[in-house]
């Protein structure tokens, strides 16, 4: 059997602020479900519920951004777009002054990856240096695997933030709806 070879990379506080953040919010979100079932649809509930989704909604979006080395393209995904980049374009990857990794594709488009911008913790840890040697030596081993040379940019799908979101909306539709 073939499988694709494919390797993401993120820092691995995201995963965990993302979890601890959705768990949280997410028990609030449930407690106000459960007030509601006691005395029906409520304003003050309502409005935390939408409260505690928009900030799922938001943390997913940010902690979701990675840099996803696949066979024939890296992919930047960054909270609302995603770069597809093919290997034979990118010209350059480094960290800026500030410490954010910016892949330069031979067009002169810098691409900045938010999952690792620059931070003080990452000054010590140096998991951006580490992202970066990982692309430099992932590029050279596919380099000449793709024809084609244009770099992609598209709508980052984030399943559980847009969920969160399309809930946050009903909540607030209830919550005017009812008067609150």
């Amino acid at each position: 059997m073939h499988t694709k070879a494919r390797r993401v990379l993120r820092r691995k506080s995201f995963v965990a602020l993302s979890l601890l953040f959705t768990v949280l919010l997410g028990g609030f979100v449930l407690g106000a479900w459960v007030s509601m079932a006691d005395s029906g649809l409520d304003s003050d509930a309502l409005t935390v519920m939408a409260a505690c989704l928009g900030g799922i909604a938001f943390i997913r979006r940010i902690t979701g951004s990675r840099i996803v080395l696949g066979e024939r393209v890296l992919s930047v995904v960054n909270p609302v777009f995603t770069h597809d980049i093919p290997y034979r374009t990118v010209a350059n990857v480094a960290a800026d002054n500030g410490g954010t990794l910016t892949i330069t594709t031979s067009q002169a488009l810098d691409i900045g990856a938010f999952g690792f911008a620059g931070s003080i913790i990452d000054h010590f840890v140096g998991s951006t240096d580490r992202a970066v040697a990982q692309i430099k030596a992932w590029r050279t081993k596919r380099r000449d695997l793709c024809t084609d040379s244009r770099t992609v940019r598209r709508y980052t799908r984030a399943w559980i933030a847009d969920g969160c979101t399309v809930g946050m909306l009903v909540c607030i539709v209830l919550v005017g709806a009812i008067g609150g």
